[in-house]
C-alpha cells in the first residue's frame, strides 16, 4: 500500500501511521507512506501511484477540500479518507468521492473498520459500466461518471461529470432497474441520482453537482434513510 498522509499537526500525523503501521501489521500488509504538512505542497509533489489519502480537511494555505477537488481533476481512483473535528464538513466531502471520514480523536477499533471498508473498495475497485440504448445504437459509460439521470421530453438524459451527457431512448424505469445494485435512488418521478454526487440537501431539492434538482415531498424521508445507509458510519 502507498499511503500519503496530509495532515499540518505532526502528533495527528504520528497517531495516523501508529494507527497505520499496527493495521497493516496485523493483516500481514506492507505499507509505504509520504507525509505532507500543507495541500499545496501534497499537490505539487504528488506522489505517483498512490492507494490511499489520509486528508486533514483544517489545514493552512489549502483546506483539504479544495485540496480534493484539485486532486480529483487529475486522479480520480485514489481513495479518500478525510480527518476532521468538523463532522459537518461530511456531506461536502462525498462530493468529491471520498471513501470515508475519521472524526478527531481517532479511536483505534473505529479506524480499524473504517480501513477495512475502503481496503475492500480498494481490492474489489473495478470499473463497472451502463449500457444504454438510442435508437440502434449501444452506448456506454462508467457508472461512476453519472451524477443523474432525467426523464425528459420522451427521453432519458444521462448527466455525467464534466462531459457532455448521453440521450437514451430507454426509459427511466428500465435504466433504473439496471442500476438496482448502485448508489442511485429516485428521488422524483422524473429523477434518479448518484448518492455519491450529492453536495447539497434543501427542504424541497437536492444539489448534484451544482444542479438542483426536485425531491418529492413523498420519497424525502425514504431517501434520506437511503443516504443515511449509504452514507453510514461508525463515530
Amino acid at each position: 500500500m502507498r499511503i500519503a498522509i496530509v495532515e499540518d499537526e505532526a502528533a495527528e500525523r504520528d497517531r495516523l501511521k501508529e494507527y497505520a503501521d499496527s493495521y497493516f501489521q496485523k493483516k500481514g500488509m506492507d505499507a509505504e507512506y509520504f507525509f505532507f504538512e500543507d495541500g499545496m505542497y501534497f499537490l505539487e509533489n504528488y506522489p505517483k501511484k498512490l492507494d490511499l489519502i489520509f486528508l486533514d480537511i483544517e489545514m493552512k494555505y489549502i483546506d483539504g477540500l479544495r485540496t480534493a477537488r484539485a486532486l480529483r481533476q487529475f486522479d480520480e481512483q485514489v481513495q479518500l479518507l478525510f480527518v476532521t473535528r468538523m463532522i459537518q464538513y461530511a456531506l461536502e466531502g462525498y462530493s468529491v468521492d471520498a471513501a470515508d471520514f475519521l472524526v478527531k480523536p481517532i479511536r483505534y477499533p473505529v479506524f480499524c473498520s473504517c480501513l477495512d471498508r475502503v481496503i475492500r473498495k480498494i481490492e474489489t475497485n473495478t470499473p463497472r459500466f451502463l449500457t444504454v440504448s438510442h435508437g440502434r445504437d449501444e452506448m456506454c459509460c462508467p457508472i461512476q461518471q453519472v451524477t443523474y439521470i432525467e426523464a425528459l421530453h420522451k427521453q432519458t438524459i444521462l448527466h455525467r461529470k464534466n462531459q457532455e451527457p448521453i440521450v437514451s431512448s430507454e426509459t427511466l424505469a428500465s435504466i433504473e432497474d439496471k442500476l438496482a445494485k448502485e448508489p442511485f435512488f429516485r428521488c422524483h418521478k422524473s429523477c434518479l441520482v448518484n448518492l455519491n454526487h450529492i453536495q447539497n440537501i434543501s427542504p424541497t431539492d437536492v444539489t448534484v453537482d451544482g444542479q438542483k434538482l426536485p425531491v418529492s415531498k413523498y420519497r424525502k424521508k425514504e431517501f434520506m434513510q437511503t443516504l443515511t445507509n449509504y452514507r453510514g458510519r461508525m463515530l
